[in-house]
C-alpha cells in the first residue's frame, strides 16, 4: 500500500506504536542494568509447641477438687446424666439415703402456664404450691398481677353543682394540661387524658365521651367558652348538635379530616374552626 493512499489518521497511529515500541525497549534496558534485590533471610519455623499431657498437671491432694484440672469434654452427652443415682453418690455422706426420683417432670417458666394451660392438662401439675419457689428461689421469681380495681362510674354533676373549683380545673391553654392516665378524663376532640375538667352534656340524649370536651379544643373549635358551658343547664355538645368537626365524626359522615386548622381560619378572619367551614356553605361566603 503507497503511502500516498494512507490517511493522516493511520500515519498518526502508526507513529505513536513505534514511539511506544522506543519508549518500552528503553525501558527494559535501564531495568537491565539495576541490580538486582538482594534475596529475603528466611527465617527458621517455629516448631508447634506440644500440648500438655495429662501427667504434666499437678494433681491436688484432695480428692474432691480433681473436677477442677480434668478437660473439659465438648461433645454431646451420649448418656443421662447420674447425678441423683446412688452410685455417684458413693463418696458422700448421703449414699445409704436413696434417691426418689419424682413421677414426673414438670418444667415451670414462671407464670407463663398461669391463664394458657391445655385443656386436657392435669390441673395439679400447674397448681403447685408457688411459696415453695419464693422459699428456694427469693427475690427471681415474679410477684402476681394484682387485678385492677373496676373503674368508679363517672359522676355528671348538675350545672347547680358545679363549684368554682371545678371551674378552675378548666385549662385554657393546651399547656396547663397533665396527662393522667389514672383518674384522668378524655376530651372528645383531641382526645388525650388529662386531669383538667372537661364539659358535660345537658342535652339527655349523650352518651360515653361524645360531650367531654376541654377548654382549648371547645374555643378553637367551636368558639365557645367551656365555663359557661359547665353552667349552663341546657347546653348540648357539637356531636349533639352535628357539628362536631373532630377526625371521628368527619370520617363518619364521609368527609375528609381537617387537622390543625385554627391558624388557617385565623388568618382568614375567623376566630374558630367551625365558623371557618361553616363559611364554604354559605354562597356568598359571608363571615
Amino acid at each position: 500500500m503507497a503511502t500516498k493512499d494512507i490517511s493522516d489518521y493511520e500515519l498518526r497511529r502508526l507513529k505513536n506504536i513505534e514511539d511506544n515500541k522506543t519508549v518500552l525497549a528503553k525501558l527494559m534496558n535501564d531495568l537491565k542494568k539495576i541490580s538486582p534485590l538482594p534475596e529475603p533471610v528466611k527465617t527458621p519455623a517455629r516448631k508447634p509447641k506440644s500440648p500438655k499431657q495429662k501427667s504434666d498437671m499437678v494433681i491436688r491432694r484432695n480428692p474432691a477438687r480433681n473436677a477442677r484440672f480434668t478437660y473439659l469434654n465438648y461433645s454431646p452427652p451420649r448418656t443421662r446424666s447420674r447425678r441423683n443415682s446412688v452410685s455417684s453418690c458413693s463418696n458422700s455422706s448421703h449414699a445409704s439415703t436413696p434417691v426418689k426420683s419424682p413421677d414426673r417432670l414438670v418444667v415451670k417458666f414462671g407464670s407463663f402456664f398461669k391463664g394458657r394451660r391445655p385443656a386436657d392438662s392435669d390441673a395439679s401439675i400447674y397448681d403447685d404450691d408457688d411459696s415453695e419457689d419464693e422459699v428456694l428461689f427469693p427475690g427471681v421469681c415474679s410477684p402476681k398481677r394484682k387485678p385492677r380495681k373496676p373503674a368508679d362510674p363517672a359522676v355528671v354533676k348538675s350545672a347547680d353543682e358545679i363549684t368554682e373549683e371545678d371551674l378552675e380545673m378548666v385549662a385554657n391553654f393546651v399547656s396547663e394540661k397533665r396527662y393522667d392516665s389514672t383518674d384522668g378524663t378524655s376530651c372528645h376532640q383531641c382526645r388525650q387524658k388529662t386531669g383538667d375538667q372537661k364539659t358535660v352534656c345537658r342535652s339527655g340524649a349523650c352518651y360515653g365521651v361524645r360531650g367531654q370536651f376541654c377548654g382549648p379544643c371547645l374555643r378553637n373549635r367551636y368558639g365557645e367558652d367551656a365555663k359557661a358551658a359547665l353552667k349552663n343547664p341546657i347546653w348540648a355538645c357539637p356531636p349533639c348538635r352535628g357539628i362536631c368537626n373532630c377526625s371521628f365524626c368527619r370520617k363518619r359522615a364521609g368527609r375528609g379530616c381537617t387537622g390543625i386548622l385554627i391558624h388557617i381560619a385565623r388568618e382568614h378572619g375567623f376566630s374558630d374552626v367551625n365558623a371557618y367551614l361553616q363559611s364554604f356553605k354559605t354562597p356568598a361566603n359571608q363571615k
